[in-house]
């Protein structure tokens, strides 16, 4: 039998997919990362949380018309509290360009 927390868990990351589906604006992405970069930075939300938020982010069809300074910044945070979280993670050229991503491996 499953515990209402793993139950909870699965809610919460299925909801992520379908807002991460919505997402058609520049301000609907902030306001989406926003919140998870909140949730990530207040210990309230695991880092597999983000990361599967991350990852519905970065494969949006339109990401690169969607990606702003400000977003990308927002997305930056995000993926360095998660690699200090412990993920081992490359930086992706999207977010950090070709010459930080070819640094880091």
């Amino acid at each position: 039998m499953k515990n209402k927390k793993e139950t909870k868990s699965k809610e919460a990351a299925a909801e992520v997919v379908k807002e991460a589906g919505r997402i058609s604006s520049k301000a609907e992405l902030r306001t989406f990362i926003t919140d998870v970069h909140e949730r990530l930075m207040k210990d309230q939300a695991a880092p597999i949380f983000a990361m599967s938020a991350m990852q519905q982010v970065m494969s949006l069809d339109n990401i690169y018309d969607l990606l702003d300074p400000q977003n990308k910044e927002i997305l930056q945070e995000i993926w360095v509290k998660l690699s200090q979280s412990g993920l081992h993670l490359r930086r992706p050229p999207l977010l950090f360009g070709d010459g930080e991503a070819a640094a880091a491996k």
